[in-house]
């Protein structure tokens, strides 16, 4: 019988698509991994029989019974990719062997404020030097059910499509040319489906929005249906990558030193470089400036990606 690991990340969602990296590499040294994570983010999983999902609730990550629980569990490794009080709390309460992932936290924040600390700089890889794996490709990747395609194929267009996804967490995230996107592909004859949140469906234009209409598990096989996936520097995009479709990454008050860029083979990235990239390290806040220039990004060069990438499927 395997050895049992416990993998903690607890949100938010594209961190907690990215701890895909770590299933194969755990299995390849004897261990069935476990992966403690918040609801909704189990519904992510459902599909993939390599790994058992506990999602919990706030109020339950460090409840008494939680502890219970994961004592019976008998966890030979428990591998840190959060790094924050709650798991700080659960180390306390279980022992045993524990392993973490290094933020890099210092060196990303001084990457706000000076050129000199902008380095190349993977979150999957750090995931996977915690376990001690190097040599490998850091790629997420998470199992969607042939059944689930099938059922999802009807809800989608006859055609190729594109799936836009135009929205994340903060303002300095979010491209605002979305629509104009939408409108020239379509005028190359590409179809388009709007992929988000409820929160996010008044931002679609034109072709079909789905955003708020699909689980989480659905989502992913609409992502993976898809030829090209075209979205910010949110957890949608990492959704994308997980299942295999190809990208354009779009990035504002962020940037790929913060960790959490597209590797080459997956696709493109997109950002202006300005000196005040990035100007946090989640992208929180309003533009110092007002005018949010470093998403003034011409539509038509985050087409010529997308075209790109249709091109060379």
């Amino acid at each position: 019988m395997a050895k049992k690991a416990l993998i903690l990340r607890f949100s938010s969602l594209g961190d907690v698509v990215l701890t895909s990296v770590l299933f194969e590499p755990l299995i390849e040294r004897g261990f069935s991994p476990h992966l403690l994570t918040f609801k909704p983010y189990d519904e992510l999983f459902v599909d993939d029989e390599r790994v058992e999902v506990i999602g919990v609730t706030k109020e339950e990550a460090t409840s008494p019974g939680l502890v219970e629980r994961l004592k019976r569990e008998g966890f030979e490794l428990f591998v840190d990719v959060h790094v924050n009080l709650r798991t700080l709390y659960l180390r306390w309460k279980l022992g045993g062997r524990w392993v973490r992932y290094r933020k890099e936290s210092l060196r990303r924040r001084l990457a706000t404020k000076f050129k000199f600390f902008r380095k190349r700089y993977y979150v999957t890889e750090s995931y996977l030097k915690a376990i001690g794996v190097s040599k490998r490709p850091a790629l997420p990747d998470i199992k969607v059910s042939q059944e689930r395609l099938e059922k999802v194929r009807e809800l989608l267009p006859s055609t190729d499509f594109v799936a836009l996804a135009p929205g994340a967490r903060y303002r300095k995230k979010m491209y605002p040319h979305f629509r104009e996107v939408a409108r020239l592909l379509r005028r190359e004859g590409i179809e388009v489906v709007w992929v988000g949140s409820e929160e996010e469906a008044p931002l679609a234009g034109e072709g079909l929005n789905l955003c708020g209409k699909v689980s989480l598990s659905d989502l992913l096989a609409v992502l993976k249906l898809s030829k090209v996936f075209v979205g910010n520097d949110s957890g949608l995009l990492h959704c994308a990558r997980a299942v295999g479709t190809r990208a354009v990454q779009i990035y504002g008050g962020t940037h790929p030193t913060l960790g959490f860029s597209l590797y080459p083979q997956e696709g493109a990235v997109i950002i202006r470089d300005l000196d005040c990239q990035p100007c946090d390290v989640h992208g929180k806040g309003e533009c110092k400036f007002g005018d949010y220039r470093c998403l003034e990004i011409n539509p038509s060069q985050i087409v010529e990606q997308t075209m790109r990438l249709l091109r060379e499927r």
